[in-house]
């Protein structure tokens, strides 16, 4: 685990076998599409959709699956399994706790890469 970040980005890199500056690049998709899955749960939240909703839960928890961010994998699976029982009881609560989790975790991306020159370095 990395001591400036909770997510194993530093492992990630090594097991891809890639450079830090890929691996920027894979997690600058990975924050646009959070984000973009963000901005779209907002406006299914707001209507009600829960197909939707489940659309998109289920594929933030797959993503977020595979770039190790746990906390986010966690509450996406956790929503995820509320929605497949129709236990819509903390819902809205559960999908608030996410966003924040997103935003923190975007947050924390972004400061890691941040902090570390980028260019044609190759984690070993």
């Amino acid at each position: 685990m990395n001591h400036s970040c909770r997510y194993d980005i530093l492992g990630f890199t090594k097991d891809l076998g890639l450079n830090l500056e890929d691996v920027h690049n894979l997690y600058n998709e990975l924050i646009n599409e959070i984000n973009f899955a963000l901005a779209e749960l907002k406006i299914f939240i707001a209507k009600n959709d829960i197909t939707n909703i489940s659309k998109i839960i289920h594929n933030v928890k797959g993503v977020t699956g595979n770039y190790r961010l746990i906390d986010i994998y966690e509450e996406t699976t956790k929503i995820n399994d509320a929605l497949k029982s129709n236990n819509y009881n903390s819902l809205k609560s559960d999908l608030n706790n996410l966003i924040n989790i997103c935003y923190l975790a975007v947050k924390e991306i972004q400061n890691y890469f941040s902090q570390r020159p980028v260019n044609k370095q190759h984690m070993t």
